[in-house]
C-alpha cells in the first residue's frame, strides 16, 4: 500500500515493527557485551555465546516493545485494519493512555514476552517460570518508571514555581555536590568566601611585610649605633694621641 495515513488516526504495523527493532537493537548491545565477557571466561566458544546472548536480548527487547506498543495503540491498529478492508474508522481513545493503561500494557507485554521467548529459547518447561518472571518485570518496571516520572514532574513544577517567585537557586553540578561532601578533599567557595580568603591572605602578607620592615629598621639602627660608636672611639683615640 502506497497511501499515507494520518498518524493521529492510524497506527501502521510497520511503525510498530520499526520501533520494536530499534529497541531490540539497543537491547542486543549489552547482551553481546555480557555474553562475550562471560563466554570468554567460562566457555570455549565465546563468539557463539555472545551471538546467542545478543539474540536473546534482541528478542526480549523487540518482543516486549512490539507487544506493549500494540496494546497502547489498539484503536490505531484497528483503524489501519479497517482502512485496508474499506471499513469506517473508529474514534481514537488510546492517544493519552492513563497510568493504569500503561501498567496493564507493560504487564501483559511482559507476560507475552516471557511465554513466547521461554518456549522458543528454553523449551516448554520454562514457559510458566518465564511468564511469571517477565510479568513481574513488566509490572514492577512500569510502576518504577511512573514513580520516577511523577517525581521528576513534581521537581520541574517546584522549580518553575520557585523561579516565578524569584527564589530559585542555581542548580549545583555533580562536581560541586561532591566537593561539598565531608569525604571530599576539595571544597567549593562562593565569591564572598573567596574574597574573604584573599583578604585574610593579604592581611597576613601585610603583617609579614611589617615585621620585615621592623627588622630592617632594627638592623639600620644597629648599624648607625655601631658607626657612631666607631667614630666616637676614633675621636677618643685622636684626642689621646694629641695629648
Amino acid at each position: 500500500m502506497n497511501k499515507r495515513y494520518d498518524p493521529a488516526q492510524v497506527t501502521h504495523p510497520l511503525d510498530v515493527a520499526r520501533s520494536a527493532a530499534f529497541v531490540g537493537g539497543g537491547s542486543a548491545i549489552p547482551g553481546l557485551v555480557t555474553g562475550a565477557l562471560y563466554g570468554t571466561l567460562r566457555t570455549q566458544t565465546s563468539t557463539l555465546f555472545a551471538i546467542f546472548s545478543g539474540a536473546q536480548c534482541f528478542g526480549i527487547g523487540s518482543t516486549f516493545c512490539m507487544a506493549r506498543t500494540a496494546l497502547l495503540n489498539q484503536t490505531g491498529l484497528l483503524n489501519w485494519w479497517n482502512i485496508t478492508r474499506g471499513a469506517p474508522m473508529h474514534i481514537r481513545n488510546d492517544l493519552n493512555p492513563s497510568l493504569s493503561d500503561q501498567v496493564r500494557a507493560s504487564t501483559i507485554a511482559g507476560a507475552f514476552t516471557g511465554f513466547s521467548l521461554g518456549l522458543l529459547f528454553r523449551g516448554p518447561r520454562n514457559v510458566i517460570p518465564g511468564t511469571l518472571m517477565f510479568t513481574l518485570f513488566g509490572w514492577s518496571g512500569q510502576h518504577g518508571y511512573n514513580y520516577l516520572d511523577k517525581r521528576n514532574s513534581q521537581g520541574i513544577q517546584k522549580q518553575a514555581q520557585l523561579k516565578a517567585d524569584g527564589e530559585l537557586k542555581p542548580k549545583e553540578s555533580l562536581l560541586e555536590r561532591f566537593a561539598k561532601s565531608k569525604w571530599s578533599p576539595m571544597s567549593v567557595l562562593t565569591d564572598e568566601q573567596y574574597e574573604e580568603m584573599l583578604q585574610e591572605k593579604l592581611l597576613s602578607v601585610e603583617a609579614e611585610i611589617a615585621i620585615i620592615d621592623e627588622r630592617i629598621q632594627g638592623i639600620k639602627t644597629q648599624a648607625m649605633e655601631a658607626e657612631a660608636k666607631r667614630k666616637l672611639e676614633e675621636q677618643q683615640k685622636q684626642a689621646q694621641g694629641a695629648k
